[in-house]
């Protein structure tokens, strides 16, 4: 490990007592080689704080007194907690979690029905607070970047999602989307060390190959990905294969090149076996005709990609509208006869403004508009 590296694994580490949610794997192990705490009772540490959500260090199971008293003196467990909970009326629920700082962030639990069935129940989590990216149709990126979320604090979410599934739909959660607040890629530190966590079966969510993480297209974090998670699925927010007008729509784009995003999604794709999934959000007389489908079809060539089509949430301070019918069925006739198969993503919980685009949530204090970018399948509503 370089200085730089150990310099930052450190930082959280300076000041007792040390908060265990705030900090990353490498922390973690560096944490326990400054105390005497057997390997036994770190990974009773390790269990009670990322699969049971224990908050006091004292109702850890299994420690002697002397590591009780170690433990009480240089660290905390400091959850976040529901602040709010709100139902749609088409049965998706946004929930707003209350972090360690007076942060909020939001996360979506969608059930999915057929024929009065339900097939599927997924969770869409924030992994940051605002956005650093600022695409123009979505309300994130207009309040600015705060912070990212810790590994703890994502998997807050995923077991608060759990609890609100089985308590409320008496289900349990199916599949899990990092698409929420904020660019989950931005964040790979904390969304790797939780996708690692994820895979024993005693902590919380849903299996890792039940996961997909979503990525407006950094491309090296994509490859990232494919290697330290292959089971987990990929999603890329493209919005337009013409260069120039994504840049328009998505400023980032001047830094992340459409041939570079697509040679990871080749990389993805040849180390992981799992097409790529394209999302692609249609919005009137931007990039909805029938010359932007071509251009979509012969940029993804023989990459053969999963297509989402999402139905945009009108977010009134971005001054974008939805695409009608007519051009979104004429949109789909191209890409379907290029050969791609194609979803259409139908927002959930708009009238609790938990639709794409439209969650609204900063602080307790000052609650200004923010965005989801959920990554769920086409369902019916309740």
């Amino acid at each position: 490990m370089s200085s730089r590296q150990h310099q930052h694994h450190s930082h959280h580490l300076q000041n007792l007592p040390v908060n265990l949610s705030q900090i990353s794997l490498a922390e973690w192990d560096e944490f326990f080689g400054l105390y005497n705490i057997s390997r036994e009772s770190q990974k009773r540490v390790y269990e009670a704080a990322f699969h049971h959500g224990i908050s006091e260090i004292g109702a850890i199971p299994g420690l002697s007194e002397s590591e009780h008293d170690t433990m009480n003196r240089a660290a905390v467990i400091r959850r976040s907690e529901q602040h709010a909970l709100n139902r749609s009326i088409d049965g998706s629920y946004r929930l707003t979690m209350e972090l360690h700082d007076g942060h909020l962030a939001e996360t979506v639990i969608i059930p999915e029905w057929h024929d009065g069935r339900l097939r599927k129940c997924s969770a869409s989590i924030s992994s940051q607070i605002g956005c650093f990216f600022g695409c123009s149709f979505c309300a994130t990126g207009r309040m600015g970047f705060h912070r990212n979320l810790s590994t703890g604090e994502l998997l807050d979410q995923v077991r608060q999602a759990e609890s609100i599934a089985r308590r409320e739909l008496d289900s349990e959660l199916t599949h899990l989307y990092f698409m929420g607040m904020g660019e989950p890629m931005h964040n790979y530190r904390a969304v790797s060390d939780a996708l690692t966590i994820m895979r024993d079966d005693a902590a919380p969510g849903p299996l890792p190959s039940h996961t997909t993480v979503s990525t407006v297209g950094l491309f090296r974090q994509i490859r990232m990905l494919a290697v330290d998670h292959p089971e987990v699925h990929l999603a890329v927010s493209i919005h337009s294969a013409d260069q120039d007008k994504r840049y328009r729509i998505m400023p980032v784009s001047s830094r992340l090149g459409l041939s570079e995003i697509r040679d990871a999604l080749a990389y993805h794709k040849r180390l992981t076996g799992h097409p790529p999934t394209i999302q692609y959000l249609l919005m009137e007389e931007v990039n909805d005709s029938p010359d932007d489908a071509r251009k979509l079809a012969g940029y993804l060539g023989d990459l053969n990609a999963n297509i989402t089509l999402i139905m945009y949430s009108d977010v009134p301070e971005s001054g974008l509208h939805r695409s009608d019918k007519e051009k979104t069925d004429n949109f789909i006739a191209e890409l379907t006869r290029a050969g791609f198969p194609v979803d259409i993503r139908w927002c959930y919980g708009e009238d609790i403004e938990a639709g794409c685009g439209q969650l609204k949530v900063c602080s307790r204090e000052d609650r200004i508009s923010m965005s989801m970018r959920h990554g769920l399948q086409t369902g019916e509503p309740l």
